[in-house]
């Protein structure tokens, strides 16, 4: 794999990326912050303007009423005086334009004006005359039409009930000039605001203005942005640029006006603020570009370094890999350090680990040959036996099937396992186990041919590979072969053991045949050999795959029915005897298919025993046999025993006393109304370990029955070792013994033994009176079948009951 971009270059990348980063977002903040303060000075400007507007104004209208004042205060107020202050207001008036800017002097006595100018008041005067007398106070209004004219109302002292009142009229001249000379403004003038038809405003000049200063304004508002607001320019003034010069637009609204509100425009030339702003900019943007290029430099004169030499390694590991040594040491002799960085780092400390062990890499080579020819010796035979192991025989199959074929052979695969061989490891441990693997591992290799292949399969299994087979009847010899081998005890440690083994064969002609297809069809014949209990060989064929395909159906469908509850139990009563009272029942398995119907224990418990599910079945029949103990407790049968087969694996399985514990307790029911039934060919299995089981059940306070006793191997020889509670003799006996002397007294002996021990005896399937009677003769204790009734489903037990039972007696047979 080659480096396309190296670990330093990505380093270097992403801290010039998050410098730059923070060098644009602080310059960003800087240049916000300083265009936030330029304006912040604009608003503040704006501020200060309109304070020096009102001032001017409160100056100019003060000044005023005093003159005024002092005229009239120096004439008197009556008639003929009104006629002398008229006479005198018109002697000032050219003093008054040249000196105040007034244009027109308006004199009101009771009679209305008295002129004094040759023009004629508007609206605008009548309505502040009429304020000024209702107020006696000094009033003053703007009034706008092209120009916008100042008013100011001043009453005379007098007599009279109506108050003389002197109007002045002045032009915002003086005003103009006093704020322009106060502020140092570029410009200054009176506008109006005026609506198009467009829906956009427009200013308009109205107040006294050169042509010069008309002409340069109607250029300036020309510059203004096009949609401009008044608020914009109340607020903090818009900023306009006219031929070199940078502008800031501004308006002042003016109070006690009559009609459109006019606004003082101010026009102040910020060119050089703009300037300064935008070099603190230019310095900002300058100073983060420098830092940035500085620091890129720095970090890449920094890192190269450790970037050339990092691939320099990243291309030298991998030569270890591909055992290029001198190729690796002629790269590292050309590596050089820059005599900036002489201090020893990490890089040299992964280097010299490269290098030490490139030279460990280079030693090993040579042994790498040898312990690799070792470990294929090692992977091709078992350690424990010294056969073959799965490997080498994968091999050998696949040689064979090749040359099958061209031969014109057959090839035959044996596979084989050692019979209960987990019991010897459970018993005695895994050390005598081994040894007795290798004392089998012997014998198996003993009957066959040097050319014949005996390998170790795992665990206890073993298969045969049978070169040059020209037929079957071979093969039976050899299998018969190895079977006689085992028929003497093996001595392990003083320890004989009896052992047995089940042979599956697999034979072939066909080239196209896998190792694993002869693998799995001498495994399922295997099975077929171990069901015929032990020493016996069975050759596969179709039929015996059709069963385990049968097989695996049937746990499919066995498991679903278990999901949808189509599982359910058959109860077959036991009574006593010679009272006939109802001692209890046994209970049966029963599965009905919603598409095949009912489904006999017999075809489907055969096939369900070597499964997993079957321990899982065996389960929910305990717990619904002691689910029904309870039930029929609480309608009145508290009694009752409930009598449950038991297979071999679920007798064995630890948990079982755990989980019988748990079903009493949660269904409330005395340990001693369970009855766990066991057949003898579970009990002979491994006796001494179903006896400790037998013990620790039977501690708990549950009931034992031996089933099916008189079909097994030594029924009579064990039966006192036995810690049980019942025998129940076979069916197969009691439907004889009136028709066979035999039968007869086997029954008749079994009972008077049995009884003699303590224990008592369930007679099964009674079918006639004379079997009852006869049994009843030889004091059987319990008895069920036909003839007594036949199994009644779990959902009619209640209405069997009502019918038949009275009294806790059974009142007729069935």
């Amino acid at each position: 794999m080659k480096v396309r971009v190296s670990f330093t270059t990505k380093t270097i990348v992403l801290l010039l990326a998050m410098v730059l980063t923070v060098s644009v977002v602080i310059s960003a903040v800087l240049i916000k912050e300083s265009e936030a303060r330029l304006l912040l000075q604009q608003k503040e400007s704006q501020v200060n303007n309109q304070r020096r507007v009102q001032l001017f104004q409160e100056i100019l209208h003060n000044r005023m009423i005093t003159l005024i004042d002092v005229v009239s205060h120096s004439t008197s107020t009556q008639l003929n005086d009104l006629n002398s202050l008229q006479e005198t207001l018109n002697g000032l008036s050219e003093y008054l334009a040249l000196n105040f800017q007034v244009d027109k002097l308006y004199l009101f006595d009771e009679n209305g004006l008295r002129n004094i100018t040759s023009s004629q008041p508007d609206s605008t005067v009548t309505k502040l005359v009429n304020v000024t007398r209702v107020t006696f106070d000094s009033r003053s209004v703007m009034a706008c039409d092209s120009i916008c004219t100042h008013y100011i109302s001043i009453p005379v002292m007098s007599a009279d009930e109506v108050v003389p009142v002197i109007v002045v009229s002045t032009s915002m001249r003086e005003l103009l000039s006093l704020f322009s000379r106060a502020t140092d403004v570029h410009k200054v003038a009176v506008v109006q605001p005026r609506e198009t038809s467009l829906g956009r405003f427009e200013l308009s000049i109205a107040s006294q203005l050169s042509a010069a200063n008309r002409a340069y304004m109607e250029d300036l508002f020309n510059e203004l942005p096009q949609n401009w607001r008044i608020d914009d320019l109340v607020i903090r003034g818009v900023n306009a640029k006219l031929g070199e010069q940078q502008l800031l637009v501004s308006l002042l609204p003016f109070n006690n006006t009559e009609g459109d509100t006019p606004y003082l425009l101010i026009v102040q030339d910020i060119s050089t603020m703009v300037a300064q702003n935008k070099q603190y900019q230019y310095i900002v943007i300058s100073s983060a570009v420098v830092l940035f290029v500085v620091f890129s430099l720095l970090l890449y004169l920094f890192l190269n370094q450790y970037r050339t030499r990092l691939l320099n390694v990243s291309e030298r590991l991998p030569m270890l890999a591909e055992h290029k040594f001198s190729e690796f040491y002629a790269s590292a002799a050309k590596q050089r350090k820059s005599p900036l960085f002489n201090a020893t780092d990490e890089l040299d400390v992964v280097e010299d680990a490269a290098n030490n062990l490139a030279r460990q890499l280079e030693s090993f080579d040579g042994q790498m040959a040898i312990n690799t020819a070792k470990l294929e010796k090692m992977a091709m035979f078992d350690t424990l036996t010294g056969l073959p192991n799965r490997n080498m025989l994968t091999f050998q199959i696949e040689k064979q099937l090749a040359g099958s074929m061209r031969d014109d052979k057959l090839v035959a695969l044996m596979f084989m396992d050692l019979d209960d061989f987990k019991k010897v490891n459970d018993s005695h441990g895994h050390e005598v186990g081994d040894k007795l693997l290798k004392a089998a591992a012997m014998r198996i290799s003993k009957p066959i041919r040097e050319t014949d292949i005996a390998s170790r399969f795992g665990g206890d299994e073993f298969v045969v590979l049978l070169s040059n087979i020209e037929n079957k009847k071979q093969v039976d010899i050899v299998a018969q072969k190895l079977i006689d081998e085992f028929e003497s005890p093996i001595i392990v440690d003083g320890i004989t053991f009896y052992v047995s083994i089940s042979i599956g064969i697999a034979i072939t002609s066909h080239s196209r045949a896998t190792p694993i297809d002869l693998l799995r069809h001498a495994d399922i014949a295997m099975y077929e050999a171990k069901a015929k209990k032990g020493a016996e060989y069975r050759v596969y064929d179709a039929t015996m795959n059709l069963k385990v395909m049968q097989k695996v159906e049937l746990e499919a469908e066995a498991r679903e029915a278990m999901r949808e509850n189509q599982f359910s139990l058959a109860l077959q009563p036991q009574v006593h005897m010679h009272t006939g009272k109802l001692i209890g029942f046994e209970a049966l398995l029963r599965w009905h298919h919603p598409t095949k119907g009912h489904i006999s224990p017999a075809d489907f418990i055969p096939l369900l025993e070597s499964t997993s599910f079957m321990l899982e079945l065996d389960y929910w029949v305990v717990a619904r046999s002691t689910s029904l103990i309870r039930e029929l407790k609480n309608s009145g049968y508290g009694d009752v025993k409930m009598a449950i087969n038991l297979s071999a694996g679920q007798f064995l399985d630890p948990s079982l006393p755990e989980f019988l514990q748990q079903q009493i307790i949660k269904n409330d029911i005395s340990p001693n109304q369970i009855c766990l039934e066991l057949t003898e060919t579970v009990l002979v299995s491994d006796i001494e370990r179903a006896m400790d089981i037998m013990r620790n059940i039977r501690d708990m306070g549950c009931l034992i029955a031996i089933d099916d006793f008189g079909t097994g191997y030594s029924s009579l020889s064990y039966l006192k070792s036995l810690p049980a509670d019942y025998i129940k003799i076979d069916r197969s006996f009691v439907a004889h013994i009136t028709s066979s002397s035999d039968d007869r007294n086997i029954v008749h002996s079994t009972i008077s033994m049995v009884r003699n021990m303590g224990m008592q005896v369930v007679a099964e399937g009674i079918e006639t009176t004379e079997q009852y009677e006869l049994l009843c003769h030889f004091d059987c204790h319990i008895g069920q079948g036909y003839l007594i009734s036949r199994p009644i489903p779990e959902v009619n037990i209640w209405d069997v009951l009502c019918d038949k039972v009275s009294q806790g007696v059974w009142k007729e047979s069935a």
